[in-house]
């Protein structure tokens, strides 16, 4: 375990990185006070070394967290930001399910979030957020780990105790924070706990090819039904969401009939 801090304080309570290590699969911790990039941490990892069981990139502050493509992550006091890379021949996860674990990580968040904010609906946003209660509350990140054997780095910024009051105008109508939902503060150490969990559940599920994993990506669609326009590298198409088919694909009705879209970004949804 690499540490600054192995008791690191945050709001009065240890951010407690043996207890993280003892009760989850993580056998490694680097952690950080601040961070530009967990990710860019996770991606120097793998390119020095072979990364063969989970390691865990834990920052208590990312001032440059990355979205997908020219996206940033708002991030201050109280969220929760990690990097967790993970050896997919350790968990027995063919090369073919690689394009699946953005949405199964997205998973695992929500089905955390059913036990720590029992009572409000966690949804996904395919491909990579997770909303509660209609607002974003988790950005997701994966990148292949590129070095001596590939990994994959599963990339979390998940607002928990950073209330949204203060946020930039543009933020506080479409996201929310955990505290923002409940009313209460949580113990981050609790949530990341509750997180990893779920992650090393879930992944096992898509390595085995558990036919009910398609399923529950469907049920959680914030899409579905929606009016949805994505943009692709080569287009723009508007169509009506009919959820995430088996393979992790978003299905749009559009004028020329069904389609099947395995990357873009959502520009509008109502």
């Amino acid at each position: 375990m690499k540490a600054d801090d192995n008791n690191v304080e945050e709001g009065g309570r240890p951010f407690d990185l043996e207890r993280i290590i003892a009760e989850t699969f993580v056998a490694e911790i680097d952690y950080h006070d601040t961070v530009e990039s967990t990710n860019d941490v996770a991606l120097a990892h793998c390119r020095r070394r072979v990364i063969d069981s989970p390691l865990l990139v834990l920052a208590a502050q990312q001032t440059r967290g990355r979205g997908r493509g020219a996206n940033s992550w708002w991030s201050v006091d109280g969220s929760l930001t990690f990097s967790l890379i993970i050896s997919p021949a350790g968990l027995g996860l063919s090369q073919e399910r690689w394009p699946q674990a953005s949405l199964t990580t997205g998973l695992s968040v929500c089905l955390a979030l059913d036990d720590l904010v029992p009572g409000i609906r966690s949804a996904l946003k395919w491909p990579n957020d997770v909303f509660l209660d209609a607002r974003k509350v988790c950005g997701i990140l994966v990148e292949v780990g590129e070095g001596s054997t590939e990994a994959l780095v599963l990339g979390i910024g998940i607002n928990v105790n950073n209330g949204f009051a203060d946020a930039p105008p543009e933020l506080t109508a479409i996201a929310t924070s955990l505290t923002d939902a409940t009313g209460r503060e949580f113990d981050r150490t609790e949530v990341l706990i509750a997180l990893l969990k779920q992650f090393e559940t879930q992944f096992r599920r898509l390595a085995a090819n558990d036919p009910q994993l398609p399923t529950d990506w469907q049920q959680r669609c914030a899409l579905r039904g929606l009016t949805v326009t994505i943009e692709t590298p080569t287009d723009r198409r508007t169509g009506r969401c009919a959820g995430i088919d088996s393979q992790g694909a978003l299905v749009l009705q559009t004028v020329d009939g069904s389609e099947r879209f395995f990357g873009g970004i959502i520009t509008s949804f109502e």
